[in-house]
């Protein structure tokens, strides 16, 4: 399988929230990359254009900025090694990242200002 990896535009940042300001979140939806249920709350993944919404909703730390990297090919819980792959290639490359996946994709959160070096190595 080719697995293509893409830089999206913009900064993203993650941040938590008590599940009871989830709904206050949901009229933003278009700017949310992600939402994952934790024991000790919500991590919403998210977009600059609603940075002020957030602060309002939560009283954790918002961090980022990250550029998000998206691996352009439907992927399953059954393929074997392909996050070891991309994470080993970054790892040589001295970048950190942050991991999540869709039903469709595979995300990488990777910091900002190493965005372009990220993208290099996982084309390699």
């Amino acid at each position: 399988m080719s697995v293509v990896p893409a830089l999206a535009e913009g900064e993203y940042y993650f941040s938590s929230i008590n599940e009871s300001q989830l709904m206050g979140i949901a009229r933003y939806l278009a700017h949310v990359k992600g939402v994952f249920r934790e024991e000790e709350g919500i991590t919403i993944i998210f977009s600059m254009e609603i940075m002020p919404q957030v602060r309002l909703l939560t009283e954790k730390k918002i961090q980022g900025p990250f550029a998000l990297i998206t691996f352009r090919a439907e992927t399953s819980l059954h393929d074997v090694g392909m996050t070891a792959e991309f994470s080993t290639a970054l790892a040589r490359a001295k970048i950190p990242a942050n991991v999540f996946a869709g039903y469709h994709h595979d995300h990488l959160l990777v910091p900002y200002e190493k965005r372009e070096a990220a993208l290099a190595a996982l084309k390699k």
